[in-house]
């Protein structure tokens, strides 16, 4: 019994996560207009987001019963600790940040400040356990005070020169972290070494 688990709570977190893109796809109208207003954008390109937010959800909830056979060190269903996500404002970028955090089975605490991205966050918290995402604001004493809360600060998608005060926070409280990346190479990092990084010794793939 107990060596299911794993695969089970596994199965549970895809289940979540498509669940959630049915809820993001049941809303896309709302999700458009908001995405159209935060980013002052054209109609078609917030369609391009929010249907690039609902197959990025998919493909995570693909990902969380498969990470264990591909992931080494996720193997026996071990999980990342708990991590704060500074999420990038995109609203594509921000599924993506959240939803390979979740997949892998991280406890998680976003940090934003985009109303878009906020609605997205809270419609993928729905569908997990309560303690699995807590939603902050990202003013910088907040976001300083998580690195007393969490044991990883995802800041890859943060500026390149973000907060030298909360990097300070997180050496004096022993949080690892994340550090920021240019957007063009999160972008191109591969779904492996996204997620992989999440977990504390990790070997990944060259």
């Amino acid at each position: 019994m107990g060596s299911r688990s794993p695969a089970h709570s596994a199965a549970r977190r895809g289940r979540a996560l498509l669940a959630a893109a049915s809820e993001v796809e049941a809303g896309r109208g709302a999700f458009v207009e908001q995405v159209r207003r935060a980013h002052r954008c054209r109609i078609s390109e917030a369609v391009a987001q929010v249907d690039g937010c609902v197959d990025t959800i998919v493909r995570w909830a693909g990902w969380a019963d498969k990470l264990d056979l591909l992931l080494p060190v996720a193997a026996g269903g071990r999980r990342p600790p708990p991590v704060a996500i500074l999420p990038p404002e995109e609203f594509g970028g921000a599924a993506r940040a959240l939803c390979s955090a979740l997949a892998a089975g991280a406890r998680c605490v976003v940090a934003h400040e985009s109303a878009a991205v906020g609605s997205l966050v809270d419609v993928v918290a729905a569908e997990f356990p309560a303690a699995a995402v807590t939603v902050v604001a990202r003013d910088p004493d907040t976001v300083r005070k998580l690195a007393t809360t969490v044991a990883l600060l995802d800041a890859r998608a943060a500026p390149q020169e973000y907060d030298a005060d909360l990097r300070l926070a997180c050496a004096e409280a022993g949080t690892r972290v994340l550090a920021p990346l240019p957007p063009a190479e999160l972008a191109g990092l591969d779904d492996l070494h996204l997620v992989g990084a999440l977990f504390t010794g990790a070997v990944l793939p060259a």
